[in-house]
């Protein structure tokens, strides 16, 4: 009588296609993405000239209207005050971004100026020249714990004024025209 074998019939069928799968495995190894021809050959040691880029600028200066660039200017005075007045609020203080964020704000206030006719633009001098003095306060150094409270609230009455005088919709008819 002969016994049937459960193991050698299994490793009968499964050898061939432990095999086939072996050597599949082996050619997609050898393969990979790219071609065998591309695989082993040698890369160059100095790679040749960067191309020169093709560079055509374009003025977008010129799409924005006079009251867009006002409103650019007065969008951003907010964020770089609004940024200072963090600042000053976070603990401990840090001077590099109070220094930053006062000169920007300082510095949009002035595009503004320049945005405007002659007599808008002498309403806007003082809160500019209050400004500066704050700003050359800051730029000395660091800031008294004492007097961060006191700048504050001459920082956010300056804020208030300019939002409420010098607003976009209320500026629209005293913007210079566009060059």
């Amino acid at each position: 009588m002969k016994m049937f074998c459960v193991t050698c019939d299994v490793s009968r069928v499964t050898r061939p296609l432990l095999l086939v799968a072996g050597c599949w495995s082996l050619v997609a190894g050898l393969t990979g993405c790219e071609s065998l021809q591309r695989k082993f050959t040698r890369k160059p040691k100095n790679p040749g000239p960067a191309p020169t880029p093709i560079i055509q600028f374009q003025d977008y200066t010129r799409a924005m209207t006079p009251l867009d660039r006002y409103r650019k200017h007065l969008l951003m005075f907010d964020y770089w005050n609004h940024d200072l007045l963090d600042a000053l609020g976070s603990r401990p203080i840090n001077p590099k971004r109070y220094k930053r964020s006062s000169s920007e704000s300082l510095v949009e206030l002035e595009t503004m100026r320049g945005l405007l006719q002659d007599e808008e633009a002498e309403r806007l001098r003082p809160l500019i020249e209050e400004r500066t003095k704050l700003d050359r306060q800051f730029q000395g150094g660091n800031v008294p714990e004492p007097s961060v409270s006191m700048l504050t609230r001459v920082l956010e009455a300056q804020s208030r004024t300019i939002q409420r005088d010098f607003s976009w919709r209320d500026m629209e008819e005293h913007l210079k025209p566009q060059p």
